[in-house]
């Protein structure tokens, strides 16, 4: 029998189209989810035994020498239950999950001192849950799309439908008070495009130890 191949896991559509063409050399599946612990979780509990899975995609840094831009194994993952290991990856960074946008600088500083996390996102602790209770191969693989002194709008994770994309009226109104949000979402753009090109280079490096090789 085949080995099964690894299917790549992203949110957004952005992160998709940044690995796409890597998974489809590779041979391997993508599947943008959508944001959010719940998106991930219903595509994980209906994969195929044996399939190794891969989350990938951007996350906000909770330390400052972690400069957007770059990209970063995760070898721990903060749950609502406990610290789950990533049966893929034996060294690498701790990211925690969130329910939410962390928006500010003072709140990542804050998230940093309770969990000890590197990175925070918004669907780690629910893949590697849900991954790990099918028993699973798992690995995870982030980019840095804000740094430590980056403020995002809260509830700019509500800018995208369920599918992953963008909705640009939803999110020009939400703008359109607020001007001086524009170029700093503006630069989130730039930075998330640089940060999955990192990522897609970190799997490409590890693409045999994920398909078992």
């Amino acid at each position: 029998m085949s080995k099964a191949l690894p299917h790549i896991l992203c949110p957004m559509a952005m992160e998709s189209r940044a690995v796409r063409s890597l998974a489809q050399h590779l041979g391997w599946s993508v599947t943008t989810t959508g944001i959010g612990g719940e998106a991930v979780r219903r595509i994980v509990e209906s994969t195929p035994p044996e399939t190794p899975l891969i989350l990938a995609g951007v996350a906000g840094a909770l330390r400052p020498d972690l400069h957007a831009g770059s990209a970063y194994r995760i070898s721990e993952v903060v749950t609502a239950h406990g610290i789950l290991t990533s049966p893929l990856a034996s060294e690498g960074l701790r990211v925690t999950g969130a329910d939410g946008v962390i928006a500010t600088p003072d709140d990542k500083q804050a998230l940093a001192e309770r969990t000890g996390a590197c990175l925070v996102d918004m669907e780690s602790h629910d893949f590697a849950e849900a991954a790990t209770e099918a028993g699973l191969r798992w690995a995870i693989y982030r980019g840095v799309s804000d740094g430590m002194d980056h403020s995002l709008p809260p509830g700019c994770d509500k800018w995208f439908s369920p599918e992953g994309r963008l909705r640009w009226t939803r999110a020009a109104l939400s703008l359109s008070g607020k001007p001086t949000h524009v170029p700093s979402m503006i630069a989130f753009g730039m930075r998330t495009r640089n940060a999955m090109k990192a990522v897609r280079d970190l799997v490409a490096a590890d693409a045999r130890l994920l398909s078992g090789g």
